[in-house]
């Protein structure tokens, strides 16, 4: 029996046909990515394999060592050990942590807050578990590395801070921080910073940190799909590119590292700031700011309680006063007070004023630091003598404006540029200055204490040796310095500093410096003088004394009993240069609440013992030969021209 024909329904034959278009499209589709991926953007994803299969390694370049005026190492660099941890070899992480703390008697979870911290990055590279390892700690390791597999030691250079370091010239490194990274990377993007690097945060460490830090290399390597480091292009006989790096510029200073450490030992158990200048070109030769702290606290690890007992200090062992600290100058200001009578014709040499112990203005008395008084005296006794009340009636004659005129003319009252730290420009009192403070004018009681260098008065230790080295210079005004030279890591000289005259004295007459300086010659030589304890055998020192009160106390209590509170001890003072004539030093000693006694015994032993040490230093040296890079470069200068 034959069964009758059925025919397909036009629906079933549309499905099929657009089945067939589909599965066309799809396969047109996929032919059409292949073809872009593999043939036109083949170069493309060919040189991402190629980045993802070859890391870049940085390689730290070592910071510019820092050379004092005779080539001595002032700050350089060592090899530091660190602990890292490479994940790609180790075995066991909770086992090999618990054996490190075992070893080294740390935390286990230290160690795991840190390898939190830097989840997800790549497994070749490593993260360090503890810096700055002491040599017992590497040999204890080194013991034990076969049960701490993925346990390296890396060797980076860091610095090598001495006893002997002046924390606050060559300040110290810390990590930078991403407000300074993203502004220091725009700024420079040919040599970018990378997270966690170190900056210079103070000091030269931070005023030369362009050329300090160098410029880092790098090293190529090759890993795997899970981001493990293979060998393969060494087996096939290929060496991938490394790129060494380039040790930063080093820096040769005007300081004498020798001066500067019989400095630091003539200011023990003192707190304030000694300035020693080189008086014909504005060279810093020393500088101690007290107390001071030791730099490497940075480099090995600031605790909390120790980061809180610096910052707590009230002598503030952080802060340059050399610098930034303002402080009446007391007497050391009379020598200006004295320039301004002469230059303006208010007094001469003769000129006297009778001392009684007191000098009455209307209804006002004020007492000088004899109270005996000093009978009739003349400018030079005055000085020698320290008498206030001669100065109280020049202030009185003089008036603030006149006075202010003269300390500007001297350079007071504005920064000399050092570039170093934080710079105060101190404070030269004038009748804009009181009107603009405190709307009212000067009283006539406000004019004797500033005529002795208190009141509104306020100068820096580097600005009193800068005025000290003007009179000794007949007003020349140097702007302090203290790196003389840049050489580049092949000995190059890329900068040299050339010592700068900010301007010199135009109110003041050649002979009146002449009699300041024979005057405060008398000051420290004459057997009467108030700075007789500054005296160096051999050699002539002209100075001044200095004592200011800190408050009001009365003058004839013990200031050096336990009943006067340290912070109310009047400061010691002594400001000087040597020789009288044509100095090569001037000293500026600023003792904060001085527990001795006022700058006469106090401040000037303390000056005769660094200017008696940088005769020594500079006859020892002339004996062996011995020369600064200036002498030297005087030297062949001199050569050169008679060569010509």
């Amino acid at each position: 029996m034959n069964r009758p024909y059925k025919q397909e329904s036009p629906l079933a034959e549309n499905r099929f046909l657009w089945s067939n278009v589909f599965i066309i499209l799809i396969f047109t589709m996929l032919t059409i990515r292949l073809w872009y991926i593999q043939i036109y953007k083949g170069d493309y994803y060919r040189r991402i394999s190629e980045n993802n299969r070859i890391r870049r390694i940085e390689i730290p370049a070592p910071r510019g060592m820092i050379f004092d005026r005779f080539g001595k190492v002032v700050l350089g660099n060592r090899p530091y050990f660190d602990l890292v941890f490479i994940p790609q070899y180790v075995k066991d992480t909770q086992t090999t942590l618990k054996i490190l703390s075992q070893l080294l008697h740390v935390p286990i979870q230290s160690y795991e807050r840190m390898l939190r911290a830097n989840r997800g990055r790549p497994k070749f590279l490593p993260t360090t578990l503890k810096r700055n390892l002491s040599i017992h700690e590497v040999s204890i390791i080194e013991a034990n590395k076969v049960f701490l597999p993925g346990i390296e030691m890396n060797v980076a250079p860091r610095r090598d801070y001495k006893d002997h370091t002046p924390p606050h010239i060559v300040g110290y490194m810390g990590e930078i921080s991403a407000k300074t990274l993203k502004s220091k990377n725009k700024d420079e993007p040919d040599n970018p910073y990378l997270p966690g690097d170190l900056i210079g945060k103070q000091g030269l460490e931070s005023r030369w940190e362009a050329v300090l830090r160098g410029r880092r290399g790098h090293r190529l390597i090759q890993v795997d799909a899970f981001g493990r480091q293979t060998n393969l292009f060494e087996s096939e006989g290929w060496t991938l590119p490394v790129k060494p790096a380039i040790p930063g510029s080093d820096l040769i200073l005007t300081l004498d590292m020798e001066l500067q450490k019989e400095a630091k030992k003539a200011f023990q158990g003192k707190y304030g700031a000694v300035v020693v200048l080189n008086p014909r070109n504005g060279e810093i030769l020393a500088m101690i700011s007290s107390p001071d702290y030791h730099p490497a606290i940075y480099q090995d690890g600031l605790s909390i309680d120790k980061w809180q007992s610096l910052i707590s200090d009230p002598f503030k062992p952080l802060f340059d006063k050399t610098t930034g600290g303002s402080f009446a100058p007391g007497s050391v200001y009379k020598p200006v007070v004295a320039l301004a009578a002469l230059s303006e014709g208010i007094i001469n040499q003769s000129t006297a004023h009778k001392c009684n112990g007191a000098f009455e203005l209307g209804r006002d008395v004020f007492h000088c630091h004899h109270r005996g008084g000093h009978g009739s005296v003349d400018l030079r006794e005055a000085l020698i003598k320290s008498c206030d009340v001669f100065f109280y009636n020049l202030g009185v004659e003089l008036g603030v404006d006149r006075i202010a005129k003269y300390a500007i003319d001297l350079g007071l009252g504005a920064r000399l540029g050092v570039q170093l730290n934080k710079e105060d420009p101190g404070l030269i009192p004038t009748t804009a200055w009181k009107k603009l403070t405190s709307r009212s004018p000067w009283a006539l009681g406000d004019l004797p204490p500033l005529s002795i260098g208190q009141g509104a008065n306020l100068l820096t230790p580097i600005q009193i040796a800068s005025l000290y080295s003007s009179f000794s210079n007949n007003g020349k005004i140097w702007r302090p310095f203290v790196v003389r030279r840049v050489t580049n890591h092949v000995g190059e000289t890329v900068l040299e500093h050339t010592p700068e005259l900010i301007r010199k004295s135009k109110l003041i007459k050649r002979e009146n410096f002449e009699l300041m300086k024979k005057y405060l010659k008398d000051v420290v030589m004459s057997a009467k003088g108030t700075g007789r304890k500054a005296r160096v055998p051999g050699v002539t020192v002209a100075g001044k004394t200095g004592s200011v009160q800190v408050v009001s106390l009365k003058k004839n209590r013990n200031r050096r009993t336990s009943t006067v509170s340290m912070k109310w001890q009047e400061h010691a003072m002594f400001a000087a240069f040597s020789p009288a004539e044509n100095a090569e030093i001037s000293v500026a000693v600023v003792s904060e609440n001085d527990k001795v006694g006022g700058g006469g015994s106090s401040a000037a032993p303390i000056a005769g013992k660094i200017i008696q040490a940088y005769w020594n230093l500079k006859k020892m040296r002339h004996k062996q030969g011995i020369m600064s890079i200036t002498e030297k470069r005087g030297e062949a200068e001199s050569r050169a021209s008679k060569t010509l």
